[in-house]
């Protein structure tokens, strides 16, 4: 059985991926001495029977990634076939294999080796074979095309009795940028966690996930924001987690997921999440008298800005002050001269989000 029997045309076809008949295996028998139209020279010495096997790639999927490598396997069936062998070549890339069944014609075609091997029916696999994908994606639609080409025979060294069958796949070449993600954070803000992730640039990113854990092993999906898609400029994102039931350390990270479906995680941060902690732990003098400034002292998680509200008793407004304040413990003074006898309440907003709010009574 000479290779040079099934002798492969490689080709690029250009067409579009999608048609679910575009990878279906054809089966196809031909007559003592015909040609495997364009796929082999001619099978003079092997006769062929009914349209009864199939010549199938395996392991290749519809979409790859440029540079990326895959492992890949002819199966050749037939109900009486003893004797087996083939020939392969790819568009382009880069065939390699550890078989010792087969051998390579320079970097795309491969086919058994100088003797084929021998195995009961009703199918042979020629295995451990690797295609890579090219370094960037063909011209004219990013597609490769393998064709290849088997001979089934019945292994009695006579012309009658072998089968010839042919077939092709092809695939589609992808370039996957991920995403480069400049920062991941989150805080706890009240009774929720806010994540947040600045991305530096975005190529064809579909959407991002948040996933939360408690034991920093196990996670799972707690929300999705939609991505900008293509930015070459940082772009910024937030999601607030609900953790009013949560308690303990807490376990975040981040999921970008493109349009082909690959993805990538962020690294894990981590939180501890106390809803008994209080961010005002001390409010003096309350009550407090008409001209006395209040003084409190606040706990916070790191430096940022916050806003104390003071609202009367039918929740109107009366006063807002916004102070920096440092990661720890601060101790803070706000003006209360302007108020009435009365009551109030002082509430603390952070990211435009009340977190507590305490009753005020100035006598």
């Amino acid at each position: 059985m000479s290779r040079s029997l099934i002798t492969i045309i490689s080709a690029v076809l250009l067409i579009a991926v999608g048609s679910s008949a575009i990878n279906a295996p054809e089966r196809s028998a031909y007559t003592n001495g015909a040609s495997v139209t364009g796929y082999s020279t001619g099978c003079g010495c092997h006769s062929a029977g009914g349209p009864t096997g199939s010549v199938i790639l395996v392991g290749l999927p519809d979409t790859v990634v440029v540079n990326q490598k895959y492992a890949i396997s002819l199966v050749i069936s037939d109900p009486v076939a003893q004797r087996w062998g083939f020939d392969m070549a790819a568009g382009s890339g880069k065939i390699t294999s550890t078989n010792t069944n087969v051998a390579i014609t320079g970097t795309r075609n491969i086919h058994h080796g100088t003797s084929a091997p021998f195995g009961p029916a009703p199918s042979y696999t020629y295995d451990s074979i690797y295609w890579t994908a090219p370094a960037t994606p063909p011209t004219g639609g990013g597609t490769v095309k393998f064709n290849y080409a088997a001979n089934a025979a019945n292994g009695d060294n006579a012309v009658g009795g072998d089968h010839t069958y042919k077939g092709s796949f092809t695939t589609h070449v992808i370039v996957v940028t991920p995403v480069k993600l400049q920062s991941f954070d989150a805080i706890v803000v009240g009774n929720n966690v806010k994540i947040s992730w600045l991305t530096a640039t975005e190529l064809n990113t579909d959407h991002f996930e948040i996933e939360r854990s408690s034991n920093g092993k196990d996670f799972a999906t707690v929300g999705k924001v939609t991505a900008s898609g293509n930015s070459t400029t940082a772009k910024s994102y937030s999601y607030t987690d609900d953790a009013s039931k949560l308690n303990g350390t807490v376990y975040y990270r981040l999921k970008s997921v493109d349009k082909s479906g690959a993805s990538n995680y962020s690294s894990v941060v981590s939180k501890e999440i106390n809803l008994s902690a209080k961010l005002i732990t001390k409010l003096y003098p309350n009550p407090l008298r008409v001209g006395q400034d209040i003084k409190l002292t606040y706990l916070s998680e790191k430096a940022t800005n916050v806003t104390f509200i003071i609202t009367n008793a039918s929740g109107k407004k009366v006063s807002a002050n916004n102070l920096s304040v440092t990661a720890g413990s601060n101790n803070l003074s706000l003006p209360a001269n302007r108020l009435s006898a009365g009551v109030y309440h002082l509430s603390v907003s952070v990211d435009n989000a009340i977190v507590q709010s305490l009753p005020v009574i100035v006598e």
